[in-house]
């Protein structure tokens, strides 16, 4: 081909090109594409759509951001139904969409997790809040809104402020109501509060549909308090049908989530007008920038103007700005990979998956991920940071709303950081009581409380159950109830402060059987009775399955016995008054005091010399005359003299003590139990008896380890009178087990005479009345028992059925020993006496050595010890009795009779040498 040839065709393509390109000037710039998925048939998905196109059109007018790159978004409509929502995901991820913003509801949220997982898309949701959607379960799946965990944490804490204990849910019977519940329960759980019934609304609910709900399923509840977790189309028609039943009232609460909530600025006065006295829980922004807030708030209601003429006007809400800042948040992600030279935008087919739903993996996946995850900025909606290990806001904070008249004020906040609710001012309940409400309402109109009553023939003073003859004709038969318990019941009622229509229901024929007591109080867990009052004990296996007021009776279970006096029947009575170890140690100290004196008196004393025979039964003699102060033996030591007068002390004080203990003795009754213990009963295997139908023969089985074969069950006073009358060997019982309340104002207090307590008192519950499991009676009634405890009330209640003296008949284990004079209660006296005879013995001893050493100091060197200690014997036994004292004359007759002395010494002192 010629040059001229080549010259043509190069102009041909050059027209070409010029005729498709618009401009040869103009350079496109590249772009990068992100999709969202939005229900768009709610008012919420409307809202966002407008706020996620200004979001686009922001990031782009802003070219710093990406560098010149354009982003564009790709919306589809997942009409709030998961098969649309996936089909709309896998459309976008075929068309090169490297994150997707969204999906607005938990329920497509499932199924766009495991596509952006299985392609590397990461998935930016503003609305999907089931907790359930997390990092763990889908590794690419991002949140920028707290879930339902947090709101739910927020209104379980205004339970708790309010000490409410059961609550209902309204809950849409779709992926929003679904979802939350597992986290209310957890909440209300860490609170101590429960939810008691769930209501399930359709989505397609109607005004009827909705009337029906309320006025057959909620109205008769117990519990007032209502937590509404639904669509604001469907919380409006709730609210305005409940307003038209008298339902927001004082009586009631409703609270309300955060979804509701957030569109209360766009209601009109009559919608607030139907949720008067309503409480809420509200998303909180904080430290936005309130100019760019405002001219954005502009900007978005006149788009939504625009995009929904036929929609009444809406305000801008948190999950609009929310929706707003999760484009921003990944524009920023993709800036910094952009600035870092490190975007990788290529798709590539990397698993056969892939292939069969005809889409490639995002290759820059896992990068921008990443850069999601490192998301720090100040949005409008509030600072937004992601935590890196839940992918989920790290902190959140909600208002605390209260509807008042057409419109609603911020009267708290909830924090994530301390979960703790801040008040700042009063809240109006339903009807413009500023009364904070009960939050339940028993029973429901027209419906009395069906409380049971034990009907046994014994113990009716604490239940009586009397049938009242009401004449021919009559349809029902009525019953006269009395006794200790019921009265106690009707005292507590007045203190409660409200009124509580009741009816009482005798359960049984008035003959007891065995597990009487434990069927009735599982008759409430049945729910075929509100209530038991009687004289039912607390039990831990009962707690299973009901719950228990404060006790109105004492607590414990204690064994009964016959008594006997023993006061003529032993002939060594003599002996009680001091026990063994008393005894030895008195005659010791009798026979020590003894030896001591005569040790001392024994070279002095004339009377204390003699035969060695003669000598031990002088010391003997002495030592027990001093019981009579008849001793003949004189003293003549001044050693001797002091422990004499110390010994004669004591004997004084254990004389006086053994006299005045054998009188209490012989004169005044001495009770004795038949048995010895409870030990002594089970070893002997004897028959016991119980309170038969009560849970008396189960602990002696299970906790005290009593045969079963030797309980025998006891319906009345009467019988447990004639079974210790009787005795185990006559058919009788050799001991009673009864609660200590029965026993002690029933039997023991009319049979003290016969019949006393023996051992200690097993700890039990006490008498109470019994509730189904939650009820909210239980607090009232426990605070009204302990309040009519602390008054008067009770103890004239109490006067007015049992003996109002104090019971005496109690006998310590051990019997009469008890009333021994052991050695703990003299051992000072005989450690004073022993101490002062020992130190005297020791005294004279020192000093009779001294003067045998100094009389032999020149003759004792050259003797052997053997010798001198034979020496020293003979010296101490040797007798040497002083001279006795001469009358004093006048002064001639004591010079003669001085004279005279000395003169007729001298013999005296020769016979002795």
């Amino acid at each position: 081909m010629t040059i001229s040839g080549y010259a043509v065709l190069l102009r041909i393509a050059l027209g070409a090109l010029f005729f498709c390109a618009p401009s040869l000037g103009e350079v496109k710039a590249p772009s990068i594409n992100i999709g969202a998925i939005i229900a768009l048939n709610t008012t919420n998905g409307k809202i966002a759509k407008s706020a996620i196109e200004l979001a686009v059109e922001d990031v782009n007018r802003n070219t710093s951001i990406l560098n010149g790159t354009l982003l564009k978004i790709r919306i589809r409509d997942s009409k709030q139904d998961a098969l649309t929502g996936a089909s709309a995901a896998l459309e976008l991820i075929r068309k090169g969409c490297i994150s997707i913003v969204g999906p607005q509801t938990s329920v497509v949220g499932e199924f766009v997790g495991y596509l952006g997982v299985a392609a590397h898309v990461p998935v930016v949701t503003f609305g999907a809040t089931n907790p359930s959607l997390s990092m763990h379960r889908y590794p690419y799946f991002i949140r920028t809104v707290p879930n339902d965990k947090m709101q739910m944490k927020a209104i379980a804490k205004i339970i708790e402020e309010y000490k409410w204990r059961d609550v209902a849910l309204v809950y849409v019977d779709d992926d929003l109501g679904t979802g939350a519940i597992p986290a209310l329960n957890d909440a209300l759980r860490d609170v101590r509060a429960k939810i008691v019934f769930k209501a399930a609304v359709s989505p397609q609910a109607n005004a009827t549909s909705m009337r029906k709900v309320l006025e057959y399923e909620l109205m008769g509840l117990e519990s007032r308090v209502f937590i509404v977790h639904m669509h604001a189309e469907l919380a409006l028609i709730l609210f305005s049908e409940a307003y038209k039943l008298g339902m927001i009232s004082s009586d009631y609460i409703w609270i309300i989530s955060d979804g509701f909530a957030d569109l209360l600025d766009s209601f009109n006065a009559d919608s607030l007008l139907s949720m008067n006295g309503v409480l809420g829980v509200k998303r909180k922004l904080t430290q936005t920038d309130q100019p760019r807030l405002n001219e954005f708030a502009k900007r978005w209601k006149q788009r939504f103007r625009a995009q929904n003429p036929t929609i009444a006007d809406l305000e801008l809400n948190a999950r609009a700005l929310i929706a707003y800042d999760t484009v921003w948040a990944i524009a920023f992600a993709i800036g910094r990979l952009l600035r870092m030279e490190s975007f990788n935008g290529d798709f590539s087919e990397t698993s056969s998956s892939t292939k069969v739903l005809n889409f490639k993996v995002f290759d820059g996946g896992e990068q921008l991920l990443n850069q999601v995850l490192e998301t720090n900025f100040l949005g409008l909606s509030g600072p937004v940071q992601i935590s890196r290990d839940k992918g989920e806001p790290l902190e959140c904070s909600y208002d605390i709303i209260n509807v008042v008249g057409n419109k609603y004020s911020v009267v708290g906040s909830w924090t994530e950081r301390d979960l703790n609710i801040s008040w700042k001012r009063e809240i109006h309940w339903g009807g413009g009581s500023t009364e904070t409400p009960r939050g339940w309402e028993i029973p429901a109109p027209g419906k009395k409380l069906k409380i049971a009553v034990p009907w046994q023939k014994g113990f009716t003073k604490f239940v009586g159950v009397k049938p009242v003859d009401a004449g021919a004709g009559a349809q029902k038969q009525t019953y006269e109830i009395t006794g200790f318990s019921i009265d106690v019941f009707t005292s507590v009622l007045g203190r409660l402060g409200y009124n509580l229509p009741y009816e009482w229901i005798p359960y049984g024929t008035g003959n007891v059987t065995a597990g009487y007591y434990d069927d009735l109080v599982y008759q409430v867990y049945l729910q075929n009775f509100d209530a038991v009052v009687g004289d039912v004990t607390v039990l831990a296996n009962r707690s299973k399955f009901v719950d228990f007021t404060q006790p109105y009776t004492e607590s414990g279970l204690i064994m009964m016995v016959a008594i006997s006096d023993k006061r003529s029947s032993d002939s060594r009575a003599f002996l009680h008054p001091f026990t063994p170890a008393m005894w030895v140690t008195t005659v010791a100290f009798f026979i020590f005091t003894g030896a001591v004196v005569w040790f001392l008196e024994h070279r002095q004393n004339r009377q204390f010399r003699g035969a060695p025979r003669e000598q031990v039964l002088t010391f003997i003699l002495f030592s027990f005359s001093t019981l009579f102060t008849t001793q003949r033996e004189r003293i003549v030591s001044g050693l001797g003299k002091a422990v004499v007068v110390i010994w004669l002390f004591v004997v004084f004080v254990l004389v006086s003590s053994y006299t005045a203990s054998l009188s209490s003795m012989l004169t005044v009754r001495q009770i004795v139990p038949n048995v010895e213990s409870l030990d002594s009963l089970i070893a002997q295997n004897l028959p016991i008896g119980y309170h038969q139908g009560s849970f008396i023969d189960k602990y002696l089985v299970q906790q005290l380890g009593v045969n079963k074969s030797v309980l025998l069950p006891y319906s009345s006073t009467e019988e447990f009178a004639d079974a210790l009358k009787r005795g185990p060997n006559n058919g009788g019982v050799a001991a009673i087990f009864e609660e200590q309340t029965i026993a002690q104002n029933l039997f023991l207090s009319t049979g003290c005479n016969e019949y006393a307590r023996l051992g200690p008192v097993y700890k039990t519950g006490g008498f109470t009345f019994v509730f189904p499991k939650g009820s909210p009676l239980v607090s009232g009634i426990s605070k009204a028992i302990l309040n009519l405890s602390e008054s008067k009330e009770m103890q004239d209640i109490r006067k007015s059925w049992f003996n109002s003296t104090e019971n005496k008949c109690n006998i310590e284990s051990g019997g009469s020993d008890s009333n021994k004079l052991s050695l703990k209660d003299f051992w000072g006296i005989f450690l004073f006496t022993g101490c002062i005879s020992f130190l005297a013995l020791v005294y004279y001893l020192c000093h009779l050595i001294y003067r045998f050493v100094h009389r032999n100091v020149n003759s004792s060197h050259d003797k052997s010890i053997s010798t001198r200690l034979r020496s020293f014997a003979n010296y101490a036994d040797k007798k040497d009795i002083p001279a006795p004292k001469r009358k004093r004359h006048n002064t001639a007759t004591l010079s003669y009779g001085t004279e005279a002395s000395t003169s007729s010494e001298i013999p005296v002192s020769t016979r002795r040498m």
